[in-house]
């Protein structure tokens, strides 16, 4: 199925992964939410997505879209887990309208506590990537924040200039963000 851009206008979370990924950890990230965030959109992106994928978010009141890996990232794990971890922080922004609060979130997290509609909105009130300053690489890539801003177009553009403009790599993701952390547009969360 190709990929088609939707608009979402309420708040919520993000999940990209692939299909394996998200049978074996993703599902937890829209029950958790429905129990701790239950006002919240939770819209799955699936890679190479199955009609079993879409039924179950389907019957469980979550919004779905899926997409092919491209064949030139479709030649081994490797290539496909580059193309995956990458690409899903893209589709994000093409999901959500662009002033609508979200977080882009792993699919192995999991919503352990009460999050008011309010509470998430106010710390949505500027984009942000959470990071780790004890840890060599700071950004950590689990989960960004976008907020009512710019920032989230800027990212999807350099990353999609890296896609149109040589090839992509395990955790370009997390040098693009580790960029970002240094401009105005996307604000440090220390974890």
């Amino acid at each position: 199925m190709v990929w088609a851009t939707l608009m979402i206008s309420d708040p919520g979370f993000f999940c990209g992964c692939n299909t394996d990924y998200f049978n074996s950890w993703g599902k937890v990230v829209g029950l958790s939410a429905r129990v701790y965030a239950p006002w919240a959109v939770v819209h799955y992106h699936v890679f190479d997505g199955t009609d079993i994928d879409r039924e179950w978010c389907k019957s469980n009141g979550f919004s779905y879209s899926q997409e092919d890996t491209p064949d030139n990232y479709n030649q081994n794990l490797d290539q496909r887990r580059a193309y995956w971890s990458n690409m899903r922080w893209v589709r994000a922004t093409e999901t959500f309208n662009i002033t609508t609060p979200v977080i882009s979130i792993d699919a192995d997290s999991i919503i352990v506590k009460e999050l008011s509609k309010q509470q998430f909105l106010d710390d949505l009130s500027q984009s942000w990537v959470p990071t780790a300053p004890k840890r060599e690489q700071l950004s950590l890539a689990s989960a960004v924040g976008y907020g009512p801003d710019n920032a989230r177009t800027i990212y999807a553009d350099r990353m999609q200039h890296i896609l149109n403009t040589s090839r992509l790599s395990w955790a370009d993701d997390q040098k693009l963000l580790r960029s970002e952390e240094h401009t105005s547009e996307l604000q440090s969360r220390e974890t």
